[in-house]
């Protein structure tokens, strides 16, 4: 029992083999008919008359016909060469400046911001800095008494 199943995978696969084998020789024979079709049909395009136009130009003298064979080397068309030279820009005249009026003096700077100042204690409606004043939690930043929005920064209030 131990003997007869790898005999009869031998089988199988040798079968196989027989049919892909006999499959391919009918494919190659196939291509040899083809080739033979093929040279024939060469062999008569080749009988063909040249292709040329009739006595009128208005179609082909003898159908059907076969392509002259091309010139060695082609010749080339003569196509004349028509180069026109660029435009020149035209100038703007010079136009002298008016004169400038005398400048006004620029405005006074604005003083510096005010040094920022330290956080010392802060609840859920604000913060006290370090100089005792109180800062009011308003959107994302804090309002300092006088009313100016000041922002806060870490443990820093800068207004």
């Amino acid at each position: 029992m131990g003997m007869m199943k790898p005999a009869a995978l031998a089988a199988a696969f040798l079968f196989g083999m027989l049919v892909c084998e006999s499959a391919w020789a009918q494919q190659a024979a196939a291509p040899a008919s083809d080739a033979k079709a093929a040279e024939e049909a060469d062999a008569a395009y080749a009988r063909l008359p040249f292709c040329a136009l009739n006595a009128e130009g208005t179609g082909l003298a003898v159908q059907p016909c076969r392509k002259a064979p091309a010139q060695v080397p082609m010749p080339r068309r003569p196509v004349p060469q028509i180069i026109q030279p660029m435009p020149q820009p035209k100038r703007a005249p010079q136009v002298a400046m008016p004169g400038m009026p005398p400048s006004t003096p620029l405005p006074a700077l604005t003083p510096p911001p005010h040094a920022p100042v330290p956080v010392t204690t802060c609840d859920a409606a604000g913060c006290y800095g370090a100089n005792g004043v109180r800062y009011n939690n308003m959107g994302g930043g804090v309002v300092g008494p006088n009313g100016k929005v000041c922002n806060r920064s870490g443990a820093t209030i800068q207004c």
